[in-house]
């Protein structure tokens, strides 16, 4: 876990260090006001951009590693899928089930059976 802690607190010093070699050359006016940047200013600015998007990557990897370590040793809950969350378990006894389908059972077996009376009919129309 500790692996985890110094990681993520090393990649936000990297986020911390990027930020200030982009604000520097104007925090420290070594570039002037509303002049074209200087090529110190153009270093610094697109270092830093490199720099926080690593350590920005960093710490995110980092902390979910470090989530993940915390689940795993039971500190953190884990997550409930989404497969699990979408289907309630089913409630009742399986009496009250069969009695609610009964009625559509029925219905889907006189359409089946009217189906068949009339295939059958028409078969017999086509013979004649």
């Amino acid at each position: 876990m500790a692996k985890y802690v110094v990681g993520a607190f090393g990649a936000l010093l990297g986020v911390f260090a990027s930020v200030w070699l982009m604000v520097a050359p104007f925090a420290l006016a070594y570039q002037p006001e509303g002049a074209e940047w200087s090529d110190p200013t153009l270093t610094d600015f697109w270092t830093g951009v490199a720099l926080i998007l690593v350590s920005a990557v960093g710490l995110v990897a980092y902390s979910l590693g470090l989530v993940e370590e915390l689940r795993a040793r039971g500190v953190l809950p884990r997550r409930q899928s989404a497969q699990a969350m979408a289907a309630p378990a089913p409630q009742g006894t399986p009496d009250e089930l069969e009695r609610a389908l009964m009625p559509l059972l029925g219905a889907m077996l006189k359409d089946m059976q009217e189906q068949q009376n009339r295939s059958a009919r028409q078969e017999g129309g086509d013979r004649r």
